[in-house]
């Protein structure tokens, strides 16, 4: 049927069913809309492990960054665009590692909660942005123990304190209880000093669930230990509609505390109340390794588990298949289970390779989402070939919304050619998602990640908007969803609407209702012809150009950033600059950036250049600074005003391009050319001829400097733009 006859007859015939429920959310794929990395250039990496929603509209990231060698618990605030409000470092100069926060959340007075591990601590320093670094010694309890500080709105440190006995103690997650205290969830070893009279199972040196009920100043006011005589881990912790909380983990035990073991781990489930007495126990498993990684609590008290299994029997059976072989590899599972904690339901999603979540979160519009990690290229996972070479057994981010009924609604892989995990995500007032992982890649979705040759991880955040398809074919089971379908030209569709649901479609041409389509009484479903009127709708394919001038300054060097898209009306752009290493002093005003490298070795330092115009996509560019004083160079040069002129504004990968310098050569000076992702083809006097093989690419146009002297030109770098 066509689209005007749908939207008129229909609406006509629902309207007295239920009152509309507008939202923003899509049942299409996603992109981005922005990516940074946050890091430093030093050993042992970095890592983003969760993102939480702040009360102002901002977000709270925790996670661990490394400098000079030692690992450092950092907890970020960051705006709608991913630019760092403040950040709170906290460390200890004499331990070089096993120091990473695990989760901040905003607490009642607006403050923040943050925990983290901690290894032999002996002095903490805690490090703000505004400048303030406070030392404490401490009295740690064992090798491992629970840090839980409360930080201000400005992310200073009001009071901490050092959980745990003398043996292995792990935070794991923490929420605010509804007598404004603080639930604390980890496991433990231990059996003394903050743990004793836990309850703790001392049968062998094993890990127990355990959880403590503390007060907003950091005292322990009840405490209890759920397991039984081998490991039993928890992974996740939320607040169900009844006012309880469910947690969820592994246990590898075999003396029927948390039910009989049917493979080397099982899964389980406990629901305990605000006095932690347990309401009820549940274990699921196969013959394998079986993790329950997180779960959300329904309003109707129903849960979802997110799971990660290699297991082949009982609970996890599965007949064997191309995209699902019996090869123990690992996969994401999603278990419903009622109020009780029993079985309803259960689906597997990746495919032959490895698959893990990480998170699990429900969305605004009924429905789920969860992030991890994959290296399956079949099965739910459709897009890893988008990068050339990245299906090499290296992990990719793996993102997939699904209705609570476990349909699948979309799935989307984020990443390079190198490892990248998603390990949270958070769904913002729009209704997209900004995921938190971590990165090893420098190329495919990956821009300004942090180069270090003993560990390249960074903290990796993005921000995801719904593309907008063209055509769209669906045919799902919509099950108590509210939840838009849009496409730009037309939607066929052969969906079961359950359950009250609410339902739009939306296309500017055609929407067609197949055979098989159905729809309940009592469902809601709206049909208009507004097409794509959100996500990415208005956003310009055309990206972002910048080219940068630098020139050499005592101690640093001067750049100066000419955005174009392609006028270059400064007022219509605004530039922000992110410093990646403290050795550096900076000086931002306008389009222009002076740095002071006071590293003791001269090393490059590296910052993040992001210019934003409404209605375009961010550039974000990752640049260094030097020091030109080592090689003799003029430090008092006139204003670099060369440019590089291109053939054309914006290319595709494989294209040949011809670039141009305008500036002026002395006697005998040569003219050098640099390049990112670029093959030269040839150059003559102040012309290149290249092709560019991969974005992101630049070429940078220098002159040359002779044996003994440097004279007063500086470089000319502009960025290759692929029209997407």
């Amino acid at each position: 049927m066509s689209g005007k006859k749908t939207a008129l007859s229909l609406i006509t015939c629902l309207l007295a069913l239920s009152v509309f429920l507008q939202t923003n959310a899509q049942n299409s794929a996603t992109a981005i809309e922005w990516q940074r990395c946050y890091g430093w250039n030093s050993w042992y990496g970095d890592e983003g492990l969760r993102i939480n929603p702040s009360q102002d509209g901002n977000y709270i990231t925790t996670g661990k960054k490394t400098l000079n060698g030692y690992e450092t618990i950092v907890a970020s605030k960051v705006n709608a665009k991913g630019e760092l409000l403040w950040e709170t470092i906290i460390f200890d100069d004499k331990a070089y590692t096993g120091f990473r926060g695990v989760e901040t959340i905003q607490n009642s007075d607006g403050g923040y909660i943050l925990i983290a591990k901690v290894i032999s601590v002996q002095k903490l320093s805690f490090v703000s942005t505004d400048g303030r670094n406070i030392e404490y010694n401490t009295d740690p309890k064992g090798y491992y123990d629970i840090l839980i500080t409360k930080l201000n709105a400005q992310g200073q440190r009001q009071w901490f304190k050092l959980i745990g006995g003398s043996g292995e103690d792990m935070p794991v997650r923490v929420l605010l209880t509804s007598d404004n205290n603080i639930m604390l969830l980890g496991y433990t070893t231990s059996a003394d000093y903050d743990i004793s009279d836990s309850g703790k199972n001392t049968s062998s040196y094993n890990r127990d669930i355990w959880v403590a009920k503390i007060s907003q100043t950091g005292n322990i006011m009840a405490k209890k230990c759920f397991g039984g005589n081998n490991d039993d881990l928890a992974f996740d912790m939320k607040k169900s509609s009844d006012g309880n909380y469910v947690i969820v983990g592994s246990t590898n035990s075999d003396d029927g505390q948390l039910g009989t073991n049917k493979g080397a781990k099982d899964i389980f489930a406990i629901k305990i109340n605000e006095s932690l007495n347990s309401i009820w126990e549940k274990t699921y498993g196969g013959n394998q390794n079986d993790e329950a990684r997180s779960v959300v609590a329904m309003p109707n008290g129903e849960l979802i588990v997110g799971i990660v299994s290699n297991s082949l029997t009982d609970d996890f059976f599965k007949d064997p298949t191309n995209d699902f072989p019996n090869n123990y590899q690992e996969n994401v599972w999603l278990f419903k289970l009622n109020s009780g904690g029993d079985f309803v339901s259960s689906k597997i999603f990746g495919g032959s390779g490895r698959d893990f979540i990480n998170d699990l979160i429900l969305t605004r519009d009924g429905n789920c989402a969860f992030i991890g990690s994959t290296t399956s290229n079949n099965g739910s996972i459709t897009d890893r070939n988008r990068i050339p070479s990245n299906n090499n057994d290296k992990f990719d981010v793996f993102l997939m919304k699904t209705t609570t009924n476990l349909d699948p609604i979309w799935q989307k892989t984020m990443g390079g050619s190198e490892d990248d995990e998603g390990n949270g995500l958070v769904e913002t007032p729009d209704e997209t998602l900004i995921t938190i992982g971590t990165t090893k890649s420098f190329n495919g979705d990956v821009v300004g990640n942090h180069d270090n040759s003993q560990d390249p991880r960074d903290i990796w955040l993005v921000k995801l908007n719904y593309a907008c398809q063209s055509d769209v074919v669906t045919s799902i089971d919509l099950v108590a969803t509210n939840t838009d379908v849009l496409a730009s030209e037309s939607i066929n569709s052969s969906d079961r609407i359950t359950q009250h649901s609410s339902v739009r479609y939306s296309a500017n041409k055609n929407i067609d209702l197949t055979e098989g389509f159905n729809i309940e009484l009592g469902s809601v479903l709206e049909v208009n012809l507004m097409g794509c009127t959100n996500g990415t709708a208005g956003i310009s394919s055309l990206p972002i150009q910048v080219q940068t001038n630098n020139a050499c300054r005592e101690g640093g060097m001067k750049f100066t950033f000419f955005p174009r898209t392609p006028d270059t009306d400064l007022s219509q752009y605004r530039i922000s600059i992110q410093n990646l290493e403290p050795s550096i002093e900076f000086k931002f005003s306008g389009n222009a950036l002076i740095t002071k490298n006071n590293s003791p070795d001269n090393h490059n330092a590296y910052y993040l250049l992001t210019v934003s115009r409404t209605g375009f996509r961010d550039f974000v560019v990752q640049g260094y600074t030097s020091t030109c004083d080592h090689d003799d160079a003029p430090l008092n040069c006139p204003e670099n005003t060369d440019t590089v002129i291109l053939d054309k504004q914006y290319y595709n990968e494989g294209d040949t391009f011809t670039a141009t310098w305008t500036g002026e050569l002395i006697p005998d000076q040569t003219l050098e050319w640099y390049n990112e992702n670029v093959t030269l083809i040839s150059k003559n006097g102040k012309t290149m001829v290249g092709r560019i093989n991969s974005f992101p690419a630049h070429i940078q146009a220098q002159p040359g400097v002779f044996a003994h002297y440097r004279p007063c030109h500086g470089a000319v770098r502009v960025e290759f733009r692929k029209v997407e």
